[in-house]
């Protein structure tokens, strides 16, 4: 398997500070999804905990505009928390503290294979050596470019990625 960088086979991008939205700006009910970091549940989005926002809000940045296959990465607060977009049913943004990894090459890399790998304990063990901040530590992109990922063929990935999400599947009817 040969090693790479994270920056090598994927983007990252998340909500920058001048976008930032108040809580006062969060609705209750909308056209437009907001996805933030307490969303997340066990590698998944709970789309019923969901806040929205105005179109003019999630037209803002097309990089933090989510579909159903992105992969999602907490950054502030609670780090390296991993998930996986999937029934997805309405256009959905970010709020700040989570990157959107988008990536490069599909014909090079599984978004499946590429979830598994950064929910696995590998990320959260970079994170910790790595993260920057006092009391509220922060995963900054810098941090995250330079994550090392074993990467096999395609093929093989797709067959561990595929597995994987079927073993979670089969974890969570039994729970």
């Amino acid at each position: 398997w040969e090693q790479r960088k994270l920056s090598e086979i994927a983007t990252m991008h998340a909500r920058i500070g001048w976008q930032n939205l108040r809580t006062s700006e969060f609705l209750d009910s909308g056209d437009y999804m907001l996805i933030t970091g307490t969303d997340f549940e066990d590698g998944t989005i709970n789309y019923s905990t969901c806040h929205y926002v105005e179109k003019e809000r999630y037209e803002q940045d097309k990089n933090i505009q989510i579909r159903n296959g992105s992969i999602l990465i907490t950054k502030d607060g609670t780090l390296g928390k991993v998930a996986y977009v999937q029934g997805l049913t309405m256009p959905a943004t970010l709020n700040a503290g989570v990157f959107n990894v988008e990536i490069k090459d599909k014909k090079e890399t599984d978004e499946k294979y590429l979830f598994q790998y950064l929910k696995a304990p590998f990320l959260m063990d970079y994170v910790t050596r790595h993260a920057t901040g006092g009391t509220i530590k922060h995963l900054n992109q810098s941090i995250l470019i330079n994550f090392p990922v074993y990467m096999p063929k395609k093929s093989e990935q797709e067959k561990i990625g595929l597995y994987l999400m079927q073993l979670d599947s089969l974890i969570t009817l039994h729970q």
